[in-house]
């Protein structure tokens, strides 16, 4: 997913509202919760490339534990 954090942020509304298949939109579209519940907040702001935005996340993601099983992060 490229993007902006904003433009991550309504792709993934868009995703939720239309029922699409993929983690972040099921969770939210299942197990009793809904759109209202889905936020986003960002941890660190730079400038960069792709690959170092990637890496960043991927440490951050492993910081967090968001990977499953504790989130719904897989380690693609």
């Amino acid at each position: 997913m490229e993007g902006t954090l904003y433009q991550r942020h309504l792709l993934n509304l868009s995703r939720i509202r239309t029922r699409h298949k993929g983690p972040v939109a099921e969770h939210f579209y299942t197990n009793g919760h809904s759109v209202a519940d889905f936020c986003v907040m960002g941890l660190e702001k730079f400038t960069g490339s792709y690959e170092y935005r990637k890496t960043i996340e991927q440490l951050w993601k492993r910081k967090l534990r968001t990977f499953k099983p504790y989130g719904l992060n897989t380690k693609d």
